[in-house]
């Protein structure tokens, strides 16, 4: 990481994803409560469980998952304003094209594409010229997938989140050196994070991720499959905490001596004989 004078602020989203359980007071607080946090923006998910493919496993118990947390466009709108009460960002994964026309018409500038769609190049087109900047995640890609998409970013407003699709993810399958890797190839690049507790969060900021995104939830023991991998309002505040102090930490790599080390220079250099 470089001196504080040139660091760009690093993004911290909370996922509140299907964990306000289609309770609409319950997302207004956990948008509210993220925002005390010093998060910087809360991200939602758009799909309407009707696009849900017939030959899906377990489609009837899926798609009635996904009927009960599915947004309306009224919750949308409303969801967009009471994050611009609370002085948060809004921003939303798209999981089909039939949703992209209605999130254009919200005046969204930027969309979330989730992990199985990070080498749909047709859906990745559709959504580029739709919006002016995306964020992949790349959990679930073959090598090979991530070259096509890599290659397909180039000249786009893209970022790409290292993300491990494991919920939770064990730490020893975390595998930051992976984000490295993409930035390395000349991409933004950031971490969704699926493990517990804030230690790879807070690792993938000292290691310069452009973004951390994570799972946020009121309480681990409400119903939902995500709750219980989620992290806590307490935890976000730890990790902006966390991020906010790593520019003092980094400080400036030539760094003048100051008058408390000169004096003591006076009194220990040469202490010892033979010394200098």
């Amino acid at each position: 990481m470089q001196g504080s004078q040139t660091m760009e602020k690093q993004e911290i989203i909370a996922d509140i994803g299907a964990n306000h359980m289609g309770n609409m007071d319950l997302a207004v607080v956990l948008v509210q409560r993220c925002a005390e946090a010093g998060v910087d923006t809360v991200k939602f998910q758009s799909w309407e469980a009707e696009a849900l493919r017939k030959d899906f496993p377990n489609y009837d118990a899926t798609y009635q998952r996904h009927k009960r947390t599915e947004l309306s466009d009224r919750q949308h709108a409303d969801l967009l304003g009471a994050c611009a009460a609370a002085g948060i960002g809004f921003l939303t994964t798209c999981f089909h094209p039939s949703r992209i026309p209605f999130l254009k018409s919200l005046g969204l500038k930027r969309i979330k594409v989730a992990s199985p769609d990070c080498a749909n190049i047709p859906f990745l087109e559709a959504l580029a010229s739709a919006f002016d900047s995306l964020i992949v995640s790349t959990g679930m890609t073959t090598d090979e997938e991530l070259e096509r998409t890599l290659a397909w970013a180039k000249g786009r407003d893209v970022t790409f989140l290292h993300c491990v699709s494991l919920y939770p993810t064990p730490l020893d399958r975390v595998n930051l050196n992976r984000m490295l890797a993409l930035r390395a190839r000349g991409v933004s690049a950031g971490f969704s994070d699926h493990s517990l507790g804030t230690d790879a969060a807070k690792l993938a900021l000292a290691l310069g991720a452009s973004i951390v995104e994570k799972h946020v939830t009121i309480s681990r023991s409400l119903p939902g499959k995500d709750q219980a991998m989620s992290t806590t309002i307490d935890e976000f505040a730890e990790i902006v905490r966390w991020r906010d102090l790593l520019p003092t930490l980094s400080g400036s790599a030539n760094p003048p001596m100051t008058d408390e080390e000169r004096q003591l220079r006076q009194i220990y250099v040469g202490k010892w004989a033979g010394g200098n």
